[in-house]
């Protein structure tokens, strides 16, 4: 029968001889997954960086374009919208012509009828002849 007794040489001798190359090799693959990660990082932020660069390039370029289209239209609009506004003026001035003339003729038989000396006076051209004058007087006086 043996007897169970303990070991001379230390159970911890053992195991740090044991696990020595284990963690010798284990902070070797540590460092390089490190470098591997910091590399990979920087290339993203890189890529990232440019990538940025790129879509801020273009959207600055896609917004100019944009305003010289809209400009280009508000000008057409506009022109377009005069040139409208001009035709329908003189359609409303030609639509008008006959009632003009009915009102001009009134006007004049109502001013040149008999017995208005009074409006001939009041309507009476000279009168900017005669304050024209009177206001050279004033202001040579």
């Amino acid at each position: 029968m043996t007897v169970l007794t303990i070991s001379p040489t230390s159970t911890t001798t053992i195991t740090i001889s044991l696990l020595s190359p284990a963690l010798r090799h284990s902070f070797y693959l540590a460092s390089t997954f490190q470098r591997l990660l910091s590399t990979t990082t920087l290339f993203l932020f890189l890529r990232t960086y440019l990538l940025s660069l790129l879509v801020l390039q273009n959207s600055l370029y896609l917004s100019q374009v944009l305003l010289l289209k809209a400009s280009y239209a508000s000008l057409l609009l506009a022109r377009n919208s005069l040139a409208l506004t001009k035709n329908m003026g003189r359609m409303g001035w030609k639509a008008t012509e006959g009632l003009r003339r009915k009102l001009w003729y009134e006007f004049m038989v109502f001013v040149l009828g008999g017995g208005n000396g009074l409006i001939l006076l009041v309507f009476w051209p000279g009168w900017i002849v005669l304050l024209c004058l009177y206001g050279a007087w004033l202001a040579c006086r």
